[in-house]
């Protein structure tokens, strides 16, 4: 669907063709599921259907966490935050408060930059049943500390956490 590629970066045309370089620790079984502009991928991964398994996003700067628990969550947490990686930079190595405090932030610099981006979303929803969630900062935070696996890398070395060591009062355009 054009619509998340263009307005949630992600972009099934962008699934990654060769998954070689992907190693999951512990091991479980993935499917690359699409990927995003600046190299990243969303896969799911685990046992069973796929649009029903945990969603890991791997980073091409060399992090790796659980963002969804399923894809129809993937796809309501990333209309509903579609700043989702500010907030994962900026949470002060996972702390939800803060989070919550760069999301007032992102909020206010997404409408302002994104303002075609309510319409997509509306024409999102009409099309695919994506329910909504009551609390997706929440969500985000909690399936980011529960990650049960992780991404190494081709020399050992285990990808970090999607958690960045940033406060929203670093970004000088946050007052």
């Amino acid at each position: 669907m054009d619509e998340l590629a263009s307005h949630c970066d992600f972009d099934l045309g962008r699934a990654a063709r060769d998954s070689s370089w992907i190693t999951l620790q512990p091991e479980h079984p993935f499917m690359v599921l699409a990927g995003e502009s600046s190299g990243g991928v969303f896969l799911a991964y685990g046992d069973g259907e796929v649009e029903r398994r945990p969603v890991l996003y791997v980073t091409s700067e060399g992090q790796a966490g659980c963002i969804a628990t399923n894809l129809t969550e993937l796809i309501a947490m990333m209309l509903a935050l579609p700043y989702w990686r500010d907030l994962l930079k900026f949470s002060e190595g996972g702390n939800l408060k803060e989070m919550r405090q760069a999301a007032r932030f992102s909020e206010q610099d997404y409408v302002d930059e994104y303002a075609e981006f309510s319409a997509a979303r509306k024409r999102i929803l009409d099309t695919l049943p994506v329910p909504v969630i009551a609390d997706p900062v929440k969500l985000l935070h909690d399936c980011v500390r529960a990650t049960d696996c992780s991404v190494v890398a081709e020399d050992g070395w285990p990808y970090e956490s999607l958690f960045h060591h940033f406060k929203s009062s670093d970004n000088p355009d946050w007052t």
